[in-house]
This record gives C-alpha cells, sequence and structure tokens, in this order.
C-alpha cells in the first residue's frame, strides 16, 4: 500500500513526482482528432509553409494526411501524405510519413525521404494547439531539413486544400467524416 508522508514539507516534494506520472497519462486521455491548420517553418530555407493535417481515430488507432503548400521558384505546389501518428510515453504526439498520396512537384521526389513530427499538445486561449521540431531523414544525394511546426485545431470543418482533395471521386478517402 502506497502512503503519502504525513509531514507538510515531505508533501512538497511529492508533487513533482505525481505531476511527473500522470502527465502523459494526461494526454493520452486528450483528442487530437480533427482538423488542424497552421505553418511548418523550415530552418535551412528560412521559408513557413502552410501545413494542414485531418485526424481521426477508429478503433483506438489513428489514421491522418497531411497538405503541405511549397514555394518553388515564385511558385506554389503541393503534397499531400498519408501519416502515420502514435503517442510516445513521455506524452508526445509523434507523427512519420507513410506514403505520398498525391503532388504536383516540378520534379520526382526524393525516394524514402520521410518527415517526423514530435509535437506537444497545449492550450492556449481555449484553442488546442500542437507545436514542435521536424526532421527529414537524409539519403545519399539528399540533405536533411529542420524546422518547428505549429498548428491549431480548426473549430469547424472549413474548406481547405486538403478537404478539397478528399472531396474528389478519385481520391483515396480513408477519412469517413469528409463529405
Amino acid at each position: 500500500m502506497w502512503l503519502l508522508p504525513s509531514k507538510p514539507n515531505s508533501m512538497k516534494k511529492c508533487i513533482p513526482i505525481l505531476v511527473a506520472l500522470c502527465c502523459p497519462l494526461f494526454v493520452l486521455c486528450q483528442d487530437i482528432t480533427g482538423h488542424w491548420k497552421g505553418t511548418i517553418f523550415n530552418e535551412d530555407a528560412n521559408q513557413s509553409l502552410n501545413y494542414e493535417v485531418v485526424i481521426k481515430k477508429e478503433k483506438g488507432k489513428y489514421t491522418a494526411f497531411s497538405h503541405t503548400t511549397y514555394l518553388i521558384d515564385g511558385k506554389k505546389y503541393f503534397g499531400i501524405k498519408k501519416i502515420n501518428i502514435r503517442i510516445a510515453k513521455d506524452g508526445k504526439i509523434v507523427m512519420q510519413d507513410a506514403s505520398l498520396v498525391d503532388y504536383d512537384y516540378p520534379l520526382l521526389p526524393k525516394r524514402n525521404v520521410m518527415q517526423l513530427n514530435v509535437l506537444d499538445l497545449a492550450s492556449q486561449d481555449n484553442e488546442a494547439k500542437l507545436e514542435g521540431l521536424f526532421v527529414t531523414n537524409s539519403s545519399k544525394d539528399y540533405k536533411g531539413l529542420t524546422g518547428h511546426v505549429d498548428i491549431r485545431r480548426v473549430s469547424q470543418i472549413i474548406e481547405t486544400n486538403l478537404l478539397t482533395y478528399f472531396q474528389k471521386p478519385t481520391a483515396d478517402n480513408d477519412l469517413s467524416f469528409v463529405k
């Protein structure tokens, strides 16, 4: 049986331990499903890109897609990726590219280059946000990138590039709440 200390000063020492033990459990209870919009900042190019993620959860497993808008020589291009999501033991939200679903890049994308986001779930002004770092792996002819992700939950479903994409009849629509 676990007993709390009887002395008031000893209780102060237990509070940080209780917080450390409960915080990961608190994050596991948080709802990360929904529509998230914001930016991804590429430190290497010193460029902020539009970034959008839609997440759903079925039978305890997350399914998600991302949409990123790129600027190449002043022209906008897009990439849509299926992403895997898990919650780490420390409460971090880990998002990793699974596959490239569609794109309109002027060049063929480099094979096996994946993005990994390690994000914290926070609330600011009654608004949920995911923020943290991202990295891409490097390859023989591709230098890995690093940067920062800052996305906020959109309170209602609005027309966006990613949702418009999934309304197309030919799209691989794994997101049943998109109509």
